[in-house]
């Protein structure tokens, strides 16, 4: 475990990539994460060292460096697999879904979200549950099939609405009216 000095280092690194990101300094933040990483690597902590890893995933996306996001949501998935977090686990199958989506790869996609829809149903985790059957339907509506896309979106949007999360559902919405207008097959 780390000391208190060194874990007011990796905090100051965290709060400096926070800075960054909202300067849209996506590369300074990068950095700060990374060297939080380093930090945490000479003194374990698994569980902040998952949280940097996801961060700088979300960063690494920013960033358009998608084979390095991968890599980063893996290892944090792997960590947190290790740590007996099924949840925190699953949403990182959630973001290794949204990078294989970005690259166009389907199948590796509806795979990932549908381990992670699967982990999310067990935990009774209904936010995570309506991510991913929102992700699902995307991914539908990319490969064009319509019908499955719009049952997706619609078991989305139903939770989203039962959970009060008013710009979640409103989005589903958004994509069940333009799959319901264009007709596309």
């Amino acid at each position: 475990m780390a000391g208190p000095n060194r874990i007011e280092e990796i905090d100051a690194c965290n709060d400096a990539a926070r800075l960054c990101i909202e300067k849209r300094d996506l590369q300074g933040a990068c950095d700060a994460f990374s060297t939080g990483l380093d930090l945490l690597r000479e003194a374990p902590d698994q569980k902040r060292q998952a949280v940097f890893l996801n961060n700088l995933g979300h960063v690494l996306v920013g960033l358009d460096r998608r084979d390095e996001a991968l890599e980063r949501f893996q290892e944090a998935g792997r960590l947190c697999e290790s740590l007996g977090d099924p949840t925190g686990l699953a949403w990182q199958l959630g973001n290794v879904g949204s990078v294989y989506r970005d690259k166009e790869d389907h199948q590796a996609a509806l795979e990932s979200y549908s381990k992670a829809l699967a982990i999310f149903e067990e935990q009774d985790e209904s936010s995570g549950m309506a991510d991913q059957y929102s992700n699902i339907g995307y991914i539908h509506a990319m490969k064009r099939e319509r019908e499955s896309a719009l049952e997706w979106f619609r078991k989305a949007k139903a939770l989203y609405d039962s959970l009060g999360q008013e710009r979640k559902a409103s989005l589903a919405e958004q994509n069940i009216q333009l799959l319901t207008s264009s007709g596309n097959t």
